[in-house]
């Protein structure tokens, strides 16, 4: 009879084609475009966001605080409506971005964001195949 020895779990790690990488956001994000801006209002001020993914957002921090939930109205371009909800900073990092999670969206709010981020999906990809 034949069985594979067990490997020290410490050795095991060293020897990993690939490393999953260590971040807070675990869905894909897609940049705006300069065209067509992502506005927001975070505590009724005005900014435009740096990215966005089914589960977060990031922005240019001015004087939030991390760890502190803030009321958000957001314009997706090519939507008529804003998405209302909250927004719950969890970092801010070097650059002083805000790394924010977005709560409290109905469903109808999450398709809303999912289906924008496909279409800027889409968009990047046409740019990259005309390049």
């Amino acid at each position: 009879m034949f069985w594979k020895k067990k490997k020290n779990k410490e050795e095991s790690k060293d020897k990993l084609l690939f490393k999953m990488p260590v971040e807070t956001r675990g869905a894909f994000r897609v940049y705006p475009s300069k065209e067509n801006p992502i506005r927001l209002k975070v505590n009724n001020v005005n900014l435009t966001a740096i990215d966005l993914s089914a589960g977060g957002i990031s922005f240019n921090n001015k004087s939030f605080k991390k760890n502190v939930a803030h009321p958000l109205t957001l314009d997706l371009p090519s939507h008529t409506h804003s998405i209302n909800a909250k927004v719950e900073i969890l970092k801010i990092d070097d650059s002083d971005i805000c790394r924010a999670k977005i709560v409290g969206l109905s469903a109808e709010e999450e398709d809303d964001i999912h289906h924008y981020i496909l279409n800027r999906q889409k968009e990047e990809l046409e740019e990259k195949k005309y390049k």
